[in-house]
């Protein structure tokens, strides 16, 4: 299932300096709890497919519980439940799953993909487990979890020169570098400061895609 861009603006200024950070003017943070907040607005991820095995059909349906991102220093990962019926036989099983993160200067987008995530598919038949196929989750969150970053805060300000007349002075973050902690992105930039307006970068957005739906895929919203 393709999935819209969810562009947000989470931005926290912290003054001082950080020893384990390459810049140090401002940061800009995203948590755990915000990017979480987008499965909530997602809804329900399920699939449902016929199946045939041993020369027993049958339906089979999975639903997705409490999708997460797990944000970590060394590796973030996305975790699940995964709800399954197979005929008469029901189970559950964890998920987990490899979470890609990256920031682009020039685009100024935190992105956040989740580019692993399988559960097996099975069935128990006359008390053996027998294995239908794997359910790749991946293929259900083609697109990342996209978000704006610290690079669109510009800020003017005036001040009063001995002479009286007005002056303006804008101020606008050069170079950031990304950086995950545990349960937040943090994004350290340097800011600069001119008494000329600073060209406005051109924002690039990549092009709608039209595809196709896995064929075992539904979301109720």
């Amino acid at each position: 299932m393709k999935f819209y861009k969810y562009i947000i603006f989470f931005l926290i200024l912290i003054s001082g300096k950080s020893k384990s950070q390459n810049y140090n003017d401002f940061s800009f943070i995203l948590n755990e709890k915000s990017i979480n907040k987008i499965f909530t607005a997602i809804g329900e991820i399920s699939g449902k497919n016929e199946f045939s095995v041993l020369l027993v059909k049958g339906h089979y349906t999975w639903t997705i519980v409490n999708p997460k991102i797990n944000l970590r220093p060394d590796s973030s990962d996305f975790t699940c439940d995964a709800k399954v019926i197979v005929g008469p036989f029901d189970y559950s099983t964890q998920v987990l799953g490899n979470v890609k993160i990256d920031y682009s200067n020039k685009t100024n987008l935190i992105s956040i993909k989740i580019t692993k995530a399988i559960f097996e598919l099975y069935t128990v038949i006359l008390g053996k487990k027998i294995h239908i196929k794997d359910i790749h989750l991946e293929d259900y969150f083609k697109d990342p979890f996209v978000f704006e970053g610290p690079k669109s805060l510009n800020t003017e300000m005036s001040f009063t020169m001995p002479d009286s007349t007005q002056k303006k002075i804008y101020v606008a973050p050069t170079q950031c570098v990304m950086k995950v902690l545990k349960h937040a992105i943090v994004t350290s930039c340097e800011i600069s400061a001119s008494d000329k307006p600073f060209v406005k970068p051109l924002k690039l957005m990549p092009p709608i895609q039209n595809g196709d739906k896995p064929k075992d895929s539904a979301i109720k919203p």
